[in-house]
Formats: structure tokens, C-alpha cells, sequence
């Protein structure tokens, strides 16, 4: 299928190294968007705050950003999905929805080429999240979004940016005795030990046992959200806003406060 790559090295206009197959091809996942507002204030300003554009390696502004994203933005769900980068700062918290719009925009401002990578999520990670009442409220499948980035002349998945570091850790002191696969609390993975969730240079998930038909592209999160109008509906119901939302973060910290 990408036989026909050429892998180059060019210097797009934010003076950033990537290896190119298609240059005018990749340009169209370094653009603002509505959701994607890298050139506002807010992300402006704490992109040099951290001085991502300082760093030299494209591995290392990926790590730097998906790291950002993954523990600085804690896991936790909010009553809208469809909102901008800046105001997923705002908030500071968020689902893979929320996360991955940030960690997008984020990526594309410094250079990186990226778009989503859509499917379906079990509401077997909300297990531990939600009781016998609020549990059979949920769908049993939803919208799940991750962010697709090219690197090394290939297109990698990240998803292991959801759960931020110090939510996993007390998760994983909670179930200290606990080894193998593991399902529930906003997670599902092979290896509850050790998850795939640090940037390698390869896919990253903490939530992949879940997920199924992670087949779609679209080019940003405002074509996704656009062809997925149910995701904001689903949030503007009673059942949603009234008992999941609250249930689900309140039950997150408490396992933030474990200890």
C-alpha cells in the first residue's frame, strides 16, 4: 500500500526535520482547526513555557508532548466531548475523546503530522467505575478516539495517553497482589504491571483489550465528531450527565485518594 513512499528529510516552515513520503500529503495534518487552536494564547503559550520547539529529536518532542497529555491532563470524563484544545487545558481532565484532541493539537504545533484514529470501546473498562445501578445505564459500546501519528515512515497509534501515571499507580497499589490481564477501571490491558503506555517510538494503548473496529481516519477531530453526532447527544442525556458522569469521577477519586 505505501510502496510507493519516498522517506526524505525536509524542513517544514516550523524549522522541524520530519521524514516525508509525500510532503503536500502530510501538510494537511499540521493545520489549525475549530478543535485543533494551537495558535491561541493558551497553547501558544505553554508550548514555550516547556520549550517543545526547542527540542532537536522529532522522538523527543513526541515523548515530551505525549507525556504532557497523558499525566498533566488527569483521567476523568466531563459533560462535553466536542470541545477545543485550549479548553481541554481549561479543563484538565478528560476521556480518550478529550485527551486526544489535545495531544493532536499539541503535536501538530510543533511539527509532528497527525490525525485520529477512530472505533469502538467495551464498557468493560467502566467495571469498578459504576454499581449494579448505574453500570447497565452505559452503552455497551462507544465512540473511542486515539491520535495516529507518522514517524519513521510509518503511521503509529498512540493511546496510551487516557490514564494519566499517578491514577494507574494507585490503581495498580490497590490490586498490589494483582498480575496478568486486567479489565476495569478505565482500563483493559494484557499486562496490568506493565502497560504499553511509554512513548518507544511504537503504538502505545491502555485501554486496547477493549476496543474493536479501530479502522477509521478522518483527517481531525472536528471530522470525527462531525460524523459521530450521537457522541454529543449520548452527553446531553439525563442518564449521562445525572448519574454515569458523576458516578465515574467520583469513583476515580477515590483512587486517586487511595493510599
Amino acid at each position: 500500500m505505501y510502496a510507493s513512499f519516498l522517506i526524505i528529510s525536509n524542513k517544514n516552515s516550523k524549522g522541524f526535520y520530519v521524514d516525508l513520503f509525500d510532503e503536500q500529503f502530510l501538510e494537511q495534518y499540521l493545520h489549525t482547526t475549530p478543535l485543533l487552536d494551537f495558535d491561541s494564547s493558551e497553547i501558544k503559550s505553554l508550548i514555550q513555557q516547556h520549550k517543545w520547539l526547542e527540542l532537536d529529536s522529532i522522538s523527543e518532542r513526541i515523548g515530551a508532548i505525549y507525556e504532557y497529555v497523558r499525566d498533566d491532563i488527569q483521567y476523568g470524563y466531563h459533560t462535553k466531548f466536542n470541545i477545543g484544545a485550549s479548553e481541554v487545558l481549561n479543563v484538565g481532565m478528560g476521556n480518550s475523546l478529550i485527551k486526544t484532541t489535545l495531544l493532536i493539537a499539541l503535536l501538530r504545533a510543533v511539527g509532528i503530522p497527525a490525525r485520529v484514529k477512530a472505533g469502538t470501546i467495551n464498557k468493560v473498562i467502566f467495571r469498578g467505575l459504576l454499581g449494579r445501578l448505574s453500570f447497565p445505564l452505559c452503552l455497551n459500546q462507544f465512540p473511542f478516539a486515539a491520535a495516529e501519528i507518522y514517524f519513521n515512515g510509518q503511521w503509529i497509534v498512540l493511546g496510551g495517553h487516557i490514564i494519566d501515571r499517578p491514577y494507574l499507580r494507585n490503581l495498580q497499589m490497590k490490586f498490589v497482589n494483582y498480575m496478568g490481564s486486567f479489565y476495569g477501571y478505565g482500563i483493559a490491558v494484557l499486562h496490568f504491571r506493565n502497560p504499553s503506555i511509554n512513548w518507544e517510538g511504537h503504538h502505545t494503548g491502555i485501554q486496547y483489550e477493549a476496543i474493536s473496529n479501530l479502522d477509521e481516519v478522518f483527517d481531525d477531530p472536528d471530522s470525527f465528531f462531525a460524523a459521530h453526532p450521537e457522541i454529543e447527544k449520548a452527553a446531553k442525556q439525563f442518564r449521562y450527565r445525572k448519574i454515569v458522569l458523576p458516578t465515574l469521577n467520583k469513583n476515580i477519586l477515590k483512587i486517586r485518594k487511595f493510599s
